[in-house]
C-alpha cells in the first residue's frame, strides 16, 4: 500500500482492498478520495472503485474521507452564522412527497436558518430541486447564499452547482445505476459549517456509517434518523431510531410520537408523485391544507430541525413553533418571497444582457 501512494496511485490500491474486504485506512482513504476527485483520473478507475465500495460496503472511514474531499474542492459559502441542514439518503422506495424540503421550509420560517442540500430525482421521480424549482425558488444564487440566508433563513445549495467535482462524476454514476458512496457522503458534505444536522438514513447500516463517520467528522447536534418501516425521516405511525452526535461517540435513543400531539401516517398518506403532484401536495402542506397525517408528519421533522437549531428546547416545543407558523401560513409566504426574489434577480440579469 505505500508503494501505491507513494507512486500516486493509491485509487486502484484501495479498489483492491475493497474488494478483497482489508481495513482501509484514513491516510489510504484520504489519498483515493483525493485521486477519485482529480479529473485526470482513469474513468475506468473511478468506476472499478465506485462499483468496489458498493459491492463490499461503504466505511465510516471512506465516508468521512469522502466528506473531507468534497468540501476541500467545493465551491466556498461565506456563512459564519448558525445554520441546520434536513436532509436524506433517498432509496428508502417508500416514494413518498417531499417530507425533507418542506420540514425545512417550514421551520425556517418558524425561526430556524436551513442550508438545505440537495439535488434532483434519483431514486425518486421528484427531487429537493424539482419541487423547489417547481415552486419558483432559484436553484443556483451563486454568491446570494449568504444573502438568502440572512435575509431569509433559507437558502438552497444545490449540488451540482456548489460541488464541481461531483459534477464531474456525475455521468459515470448515472452509468453504473447503482447508489455509490457518495449517497452516503452527500448528505454530510453541505459546503456551510453547520450547526445542527437532521439526516435520514434508509436503512440500519446506511445509518449506523453515517453516524461514526458524522463522530470521525466531530459533527455537532446532528441526529441520524431511520423512521417506522424503513423510512429516512421520522415517522408518525411508530417508534424511530435515533443515533445521536454531538462531538463525541454516536448515541442511540428511540423516538416515540405517541406522547405528541400528532395523527399517525401510513405510507398510503405520504405517496408523492413527479414534480406537478408534490407541488400540489407541497402547497397544501405549506398552507396547512394538508390532510393531517400528512402535515404531521412535516411538522414532526420541523420540530427536531426547529430543536437541533438551538430554537426549541425539545420536540414539543419545536412542533409548537412548527405548528403555529403553518397556522400563520408563514412557509408559504416564504416560498412566495423566495420566488420573488428570483424573479427580480432574474429581471435584473435580463435587463443587464440587453
Amino acid at each position: 500500500m505505500a508503494a501505491a501512494l507513494l507512486a500516486g496511485r493509491a485509487l486502484p490500491a484501495v479498489t483492491r482492498d475493497a474488494v478483497a474486504g482489508r481495513t482501509v485506512s484514513p491516510p489510504a482513504a484520504r489519498e483515493a478520495v483525493t485521486e477519485l476527485l482529480d479529473e485526470s483520473t482513469d474513468p475506468v478507475d473511478v468506476a472499478a472503485f465506485l462499483t468496489a465500495v458498493a459491492v463490499g460496503g461503504a466505511t465510516p472511514v471512506l465516508v468521512a474521507a469522502a466528506v473531507r474531499g468534497v468540501l476541500a474542492v467545493a465551491r466556498p459559502v461565506a456563512w459564519t452564522r448558525p445554520a441546520v441542514d434536513v436532509v436524506g439518503t433517498g432509496g428508502d422506495g417508500s416514494g413518498s412527497v417531499n417530507i425533507s424540503t418542506l420540514a425545512a421550509l417550514v421551520a425556517a420560517s418558524a425561526g430556524a436558518t436551513v442550508a438545505k442540500a440537495g439535488n434532483r430525482a434519483a431514486t425518486s421521480r421528484c427531487g429537493s430541486a424539482d419541487l423547489l424549482e417547481a415552486l419558483g425558488v432559484d436553484l443556483d444564487p451563486g454568491e446570494g447564499i449568504p444573502g438568502q440566508l440572512a435575509e431569509h433563513r433559507f437558502a438552497f445549495l444545490f449540488t451540482p452547482a456548489l460541488h464541481p467535482a461531483l459534477r464531474r462524476l456525475a455521468p459515470i454514476r448515472r452509468r453504473l445505476g447503482f447508489r455509490t458512496l457518495f449517497n452516503l457522503s452527500g448528505p454530510l458534505s453541505n459546503p456551510v459549517p453547520l450547526t445542527g444536522r437532521l439526516i435520514g438514513a434508509a436503512t440500519r447500516e446506511d445509518q449506523e456509517v453515517l453516524a461514526e463517520a458524522a463522530a470521525m467528522l466531530r459533527h455537532r447536534r446532528t441526529w441520524v434518523v431511520r423512521g417506522a418501516g424503513g423510512m429516512d425521516e421520522l415517522t408518525t405511525d411508530g417508534p424511530s431510531r435515533v443515533l445521536r452526535v454531538d462531538g463525541g461517540e454516536p448515541a442511540e435513543f428511540t423516538l416515540d410520537p405517541a406522547g405528541l400531539p400528532l395523527s399517525p401516517a401510513g405510507p398510503a398518506d405520504l405517496a408523492g408523485g413527479d414534480a406537478t403532484r408534490n407541488t400540489v401536495l407541497a402547497r397544501q402542506v405549506l398552507t396547512g391544507a394538508a390532510p393531517a397525517p400528512l402535515l404531521d408528519t412535516v411538522l414532526l421533522n420541523a420540530a427536531a430541525v426547529l430543536h437541533l437549531a438551538g430554537a426549541a428546547d425539545d420536540l414539543a416545543a419545536g412542533l409548537a413553533l412548527a405548528r403555529d407558523a403553518v397556522r400563520r401560513q408563514a412557509p408559504a409566504a416564504l416560498v412566495e418571497r423566495l420566488a420573488l426574489s428570483h424573479t427580480k434577480q432574474e429581471g435584473r440579469h435580463g435587463h443587464a444582457s440587453r
